[in-house]
């Protein structure tokens, strides 16, 4: 079954926001992020030093985390309940998001001015067509995605 080539490069686009979204939210769950005793953006491990080393001593026990995270509950449960339902987790995520969605904006606006233009929106993704169609038939199709990020017997990617 031959699937269109609009169709195909709506399901890539849906699989890779999908891909960046799991990743971010699996962060933000787990509480692996940058910025401050809240939130902000995706940070490497000594951010988590940022975020957890409440004393500045320069460690990290279990009960600092423990703090830090019932902070976080507590500012996101609005109906004091104890926990957070969907739209409260909602808020909170999109607080950890924030910084990230920024970046992604400015990635976007070229220019810089603040405005995001056609162009600007399709530079991004001019180029999947051309990275990721193996048969060279100007489509994407499922198999090639498939294929595009699978490793040889001996590690090396077929793509490169």
């Amino acid at each position: 079954m031959r699937i269109p080539a609009k169709k195909t490069l709506f399901l890539t686009g849906a699989v890779l926001a999908g891909a960046l979204a799991l990743g971010a939210g699996a962060a933000v769950a787990r509480g692996w992020h940058g910025g401050g005793p809240g939130f902000g953006g995706m940070g490497g491990p000594m951010m988590l030093f940022d975020q957890f080393d409440s004393n500045k001593d320069g460690k990290i026990t279990q009960d600092e985390i423990d703090a830090v995270r019932d902070a976080q509950l507590k500012k996101y449960d609005r109906d004091g309940d104890g926990t957070l339902s969907l739209e409260e987790y909602q808020a909170l995520w999109l607080d950890a998001m924030r910084p990230r969605m920024v970046r992604q904006f400015q990635a976007n606006d070229a220019d810089g001015n603040g405005r995001i233009t056609t162009e600007e929106f399709r530079a991004r993704f001019a180029g999947m067509i051309r990275h990721l169609d193996r048969n060279g038939d100007g489509a994407i199709m499922p198999d090639e995605l498939r294929r595009h990020g699978d490793r040889g017997p001996r590690g090396d990617r077929d793509d490169e």
